[in-house]
């Protein structure tokens, strides 16, 4: 019988904290600098959630000064913002602190850098909780590549894992490292999520505990 996970693995924006509309003011302000003449919606904008800026900001120009412009414009206007808007997802924290007594490993692996990630896993003390946490500059394949699974999970000195996410990429991403997956019900990209088939959902930070009692029962 195999034993139980060793350790769990969060996406951030849209898992752990609420930042979609963070998010989506970014892209705003970015796109009134950038393309003034269009007016993009808000499904437009969340459409566009998930990848690096870099690859989202390629599809709109092939100008590399451009890029970096732009990418520069979105953090300035989303480090303005950020904490009016983020917030954690309820019951996240309480049961995080419940998972790290429990005995398991915890970590992040976001497609954010790290210096832009620390803000908000700091402000709410995700931090403090964390044994590890991926960034884009930590790897040279984002998700879905599993390379960021795999970072993590040697970092941690892991052999079974589940990486829970809002985004089709993190489910793609665990399902490329064959570990366990499980959506969140609150995603912004639902739709997407679902086509992703996770191997479970949770409605609630605290559907997690359970979750992994009955997994833990059933291995």
């Amino acid at each position: 019988m195999m034993t139980r996970l060793d350790a769990l693995l969060f996406d951030l924006d849209g898992t752990l904290v609420d930042s979609n509309q963070l998010i989506v003011e970014s892209y705003r302000k970015t796109f009134a600098v950038y393309d003034p003449q269009r007016k993009y919606t808000d499904q437009e904008i969340i459409d566009l959630i998930g990848p690096p800026l870099e690859e989202t900001f390629r599809m709109y120009t092939e100008d590399a000064d451009k890029i970096h412009a732009m990418i520069e414009t979105y953090r300035d206007s989303y480090i303005e913002m950020e904490f009016d808007y983020v917030k954690p997802y309820p019951h996240m924290l309480e049961t995080l602190k419940e998972l790290k007594d429990k005995g398991y490993k915890l970590g992040v692996v976001t497609t954010k850098f790290k210096v832009s990630a620390l803000p908000s896993l700091q402000e709410f003390g995700i931090d403090t909780l964390l044994d590890v946490l991926i960034g884009l500059d930590d790897v040279d394949n984002h998700k879905p590549h599993p390379e960021p699974i795999f970072k993590a999970l040697d970092s941690l000195r892991a052999k079974t894992a589940m990486m829970i996410g809002d985004n089709a990429s993190d489910i793609f991403a665990g399902k490329n490292a064959s570990i366990m997956t499980c959506g969140v019900n609150w995603s912004i990209k639902k739709a997407e999520l679902e086509q992703s088939k996770p191997d479970f959902w949770i409605n609630d930070f605290r559907d997690l505990i359970p979750l992994l009692e009955k997994i833990k029962k059933e291995r």
